[in-house]
């Protein structure tokens, strides 16, 4: 024994067996079978089909975080989209359910858009590279489609917001790790190692900051809808967390578009509030575009140094940095484009042809969702994808301004302010492709819309009917 045991220290806890251990954890699994199996029992396939497709946009956003270490590309929301489909397509065909189908022109318009890059494949210079983008293009729909599901009922829609935001409440507590403690999530570009840039589920600091720019309409306007004390300082904290992360993440892209979309809210609120709402919105967006105009100057110090604007100037004259880099990368995506008379590259072919164009690039993705959908897809998708925002955007307008349900028309203002800040939010990303946000975005604008139908005519029932619909109208 020595000397250090012998004078009373502690010793070296003991490794379990692995033979204990293996059945420590089968006697638990089982345990836990026995106690949930009538439970699971009563459970039928049409509740959890719904359950697991309310999940789908919260698993996309987790993404490969929510992976075994060693399948890294075999992440939940793969799996449930699988399961999805060979559980559902049989129950669908043997229980013989009636089903129609909702919105049918935005599912038009995404199934021409799929149909003209699988045409493109003709004349695409890479067909692999081709045929994978598809593949993730068809996930992207999966995401959408799931998330315009959720306004089928209302109940379920409740829980769609739920998960997104209890997903967006682990993104702040993962980037507040990263700040302070230095560490990041295996799935972060490993150049983040030895920095505290916040990526929280993301690979990069730009695609997070994208994020939280797309969901700052909600957080801002979640008293609006419910004026609770538990609300208010849910919003203070989501707010302070969401900005915090925002301004450590160094995105110049994400700082314009948080200041468009802040100034939005205040000049809406300002014209339908009440008189101390009114004011506390428009103190923010002063204090917002304030802070903004100070770190786009060059006044934010060292830390925030990267929001300058004149650096971004300089940075394209001399060619270097990032701005000279999204500069040249702008410049060869509208020469890929033109090489198929504007008729598109082909899906994912973007980045080969830009390539070919200059073997000294070492980044070869456009940065820009617009311009990607345009080299990739030509005119016509890029024509189809601009309906789709535009049939979204005026949907969401009238919803907010229309609809009877408070929640309905506190989603349709959230909803249409992050659509407008996307216009400028999706130049961050190095590709959208592998952005799911966007996706649940435009699928969340879709549920509201199915919703906000159907409570139409439910209203339009009542009022048929006598009920209590005519007194209320």
């Amino acid at each position: 024994m020595t000397g250090k045991h012998a004078g009373g220290g502690q010793a070296a806890p003991l490794p379990i067996p692995r033979a204990t251990s293996q059945n420590a954890s089968t006697a638990l699994a089982v345990g836990v079978f026995a106690v949930v199996r009538h439970r699971l029992a009563r459970l039928s396939v049409r509740r959890l089909l719904t359950a697991a497709v309310i999940a789908v946009p919260a698993l996309a956003i987790l993404g490969p975080v929510a992976a075994l270490p060693h399948f890294r590309s075999l992440f939940a929301l793969r799996v449930v989209l699988a399961l999805i489909v060979l559980v559902g397509t049989p129950w669908l065909i043997v229980a013989r359910r009636r089903w129609r189908l909702e919105a049918p022109t935005f599912v038009a318009l995404y199934a021409a858009w799929v149909a003209w890059l699988v045409i493109t494949l003709a004349w695409a210079p890479d067909r692999q590279a081709g045929l994978h983008y598809l593949l993730l293009f068809a996930e992207l729909g999966a995401i959408g489609v799931a998330a315009a599901s959720a306004g089928t009922s209302r109940r379920r829609l409740s829980y769609l917001l739920l998960g997104l935001a209890l997903v967006l409440g682990l993104a702040l507590l993962v980037a507040t790790a990263e700040w302070t403690l230095h560490v990041h999530l295996p799935t972060a570009n490993p150049f983040y190692a030895h920095h505290r840039y916040p990526a929280a589920f993301f690979y990069n600091t730009n695609d997070f900051a994208t994020y939280l720019v797309l969901c700052w309409p909600f957080v801002l306007l979640l008293p609006a809808w419910r004026r609770t004390r538990a609300t208010t300082v849910l919003t203070a904290v989501a707010a302070l967390g969401s900005v915090a992360a925002l301004l450590f993440s160094g995105s110049r892209s994400s700082l314009l578009t948080f200041g468009l979309e802040t100034v939005i809210v205040a000049v809406v609120i300002a014209a339908h509030g009440s008189p101390r709402v009114r004011r506390a919105t428009v103190a923010l967006a002063v204090v917002v575009v304030l802070g903004a105009g100070v770190l786009l100057s060059g006044h934010g110090g060292s830390t925030f140094g990267k929001f300058t604007l004149t650096k971004i100037a300089s940075e394209v004259r001399s060619g270097q940095g990032s701005g000279g880099v999204r500069f040249d990368l702008q410049i060869a995506g509208l020469r890929a484009a033109a090489t198929r008379y504007f008729l598109g590259v082909g899906p994912g072919n973007a980045e080969t042809v830009v390539g070919r164009q200059n073997l000294q690039f070492t980044i070869v993705n456009v940065h820009d969702w617009w311009l990607e959908v345009f080299v990739d897809g030509g005119l016509p998708a890029l024509l189809i994808f601009v309906t789709i925002y535009l049939m979204a955007l005026r949907s969401m307008v009238r919803v907010a301004r229309w609809a009877r349900d408070p929640l309905l028309r506190y989603l349709g203002l959230a909803t249409a302010v992050s659509l407008i800040g996307l216009t400028i939010a999706m130049i961050g990303p190095s590709t959208a492709i592998k952005f799911p946000p966007m996706a649940i975005l435009l699928g969340l604008a879709v549920a509201v819309l199915i919703r906000a139908r159907r409570e139409a005519q439910e209203q339009g029932a009542e009022l048929a009917a006598g009920g209590p619909g005519s007194a209320a109208a």
